[in-house]
């Protein structure tokens, strides 16, 4: 069963190459920042690379850290496409310089660049004054490089008015389109910002918001939620089957950390649940060995009864379905007691 995923796409293999990182935002899962010294090889990567690709995983995403200070950035790119995959990166932009932007213009198929509502928002949030200005100044470079980008917005409990702003800089800067991702609570945000994740009511409008706005300026807005109506009406792309045979089933996201740790869908998975580190031994070790151990049909009850009890719930809401499965697979009531 090769389900993809909410949305239908192929399977990521999303990369955290190193921690390092020019800013220290309040919203960041992975605790990144100017201090932080931790990072993957090159080689070590390239290994992972061929062993995702025999896996199934046809989209390399970077992200970080700020992965324009991954100095072998543009080599780990030419050897996912080398391999025939996608290949994207999410960067703050404000180090998209023509002299680290240029070497990649041949190896990125899209780029996302963060920008987190107003000005005085994104400085905020960021904690960085002048930091919005520092992206925005850089775009033209982006532009000017051909590669397509987009604009990845982080959705709390309290910006979703700031969605039409950063939909409508999209439209005046040539962004192709705006991906608005709910604010999970992993890394700094979970002391920095405990309150902040944004409920049903905050994701169901924003859906709203992106269909509006979408319509009004020809820019692509996608939500990363589903509504109850279309958790129903897609179980399939949601729950695998089991028994699960293989890892792009059940996990269409993978992630690598930058400790070189290896988890399905999110990083909010029990750790109960994770494959293992690639520093110890290869992907594709990995995947038989927590396949075999029955973890890949723990994380598909988990999806299925994650679906049982959401497509029940009234009234009608949105909901973030990596965050939801994520948090279910810590609950011993939601996983088989043999692996929690």
């Amino acid at each position: 069963m090769r389900n993809y995923g909410p949305i239908g796409v192929e399977p990521v293999l999303q990369v955290h190459p190193t921690r390092l990182c020019n800013i220290a935002c309040a919203h960041c899962y992975s605790s990144s920042g100017p201090t932080m010294r931790e990072e993957l090889p090159l080689e070590l990567l390239a290994t992972c690379l061929e062993d995702a690709a025999e896996l199934g995983y046809r989209q390399l995403a970077v992200s970080g850290g700020e992965p324009l200070l991954y100095r072998p950035l543009a080599e780990l790119l030419a050897r996912a496409r080398a391999l025939g995959m996608v290949t994207t990166m999410t960067s703050n932009g404000m180090l998209a310089t023509p002299a680290r932007w240029e070497p990649l213009t041949s190896l990125l198929d899209v780029a996302a660049i963060s920008i987190d509502g107003t000005p005085e928002e994104h400085d905020a949030i960021r904690r960085r004054r002048g930091a919005f200005a520092r992206t925005v100044a850089n775009l033209e470079v982006v532009r000017q490089s051909g590669i397509p980008f987009g604009f990845i917005f982080t959705l709390t409990q309290h910006n979703v008015d700031s969605v039409e702003f950063v939909v409508r800089l999209a439209a005046e800067s040539g962004a192709r389109s705006v991906q608005v991702h709910p604010l999970t609570l992993d890394g700094r945000a979970a002391t920095t910002l405990p309150t902040a994740r944004p409920d049903g009511i905050e994701l169901l409008t924003a859906l709203f918001e992106a269909s509006r706005l979408g319509r009004e300026l020809g820019v692509v807005v996608h939500v990363d939620a589903v509504t109850v109506e279309q958790l129903v009406e897609y179980r399939d792309h949601l729950v695998p089957e089991t028994p699960v045979e293989e890892l792009v089933d059940v996990a269409p996201i993978l992630v690598v950390d930058a400790d070189g740790f290896v988890m399905p869908l999110t990083h909010d998975v029990s750790d109960a649940l994770r494959l293992g580190s690639l520093t110890e031994t290869r992907l594709t070790s990995l995947a038989r060995d927590w396949l075999d151990a029955g973890r890949g049909d723990a994380l598909a009850a988990a999806c299925e009864r994650t679906w049982s009890e959401l497509a029940e719930s009234a009234p009608p809401t949105a909901v973030y379905w990596y965050d939801e499965v994520g948090a279910r697979t810590k609950d011993s009531r939601w996983v088989p007691a043999a692996y929690g």
